[in-house]
């Protein structure tokens, strides 16, 4: 017969404050995921350059920026 698994004390912490080791708030993929689909490509137009336009990105949040980092990956336009 096999024990139960037993959670470990960071395992814990992490269920009991909602936060990661760096104070992020603990995402499952679901969550992460529309997380990650709040990042905004905008279209800025210049009229005083000649009427010129620009994509941009926003800037990532805390947790949109630690998840590119994970994964090793820049959001792109």
């Amino acid at each position: 017969m096999v024990a139960p698994a037993q959670r470990s004390p960071r395992a814990r912490r992490k269920a009991q404050t909602k936060q990661t080791d760096d104070g992020l708030p603990v995402h499952s993929f679901r969550t992460l995921l529309a997380d990650l689909a709040t990042l905004t490509k905008n279209q800025v137009r210049s009229l005083a350059a000649g009427a010129v336009t620009v994509e941009m990105l926003a800037t990532p949040t805390p947790v949109q920026q630690r998840a590119f980092d994970l994964l090793q990956v820049s959001p792109r336009l």
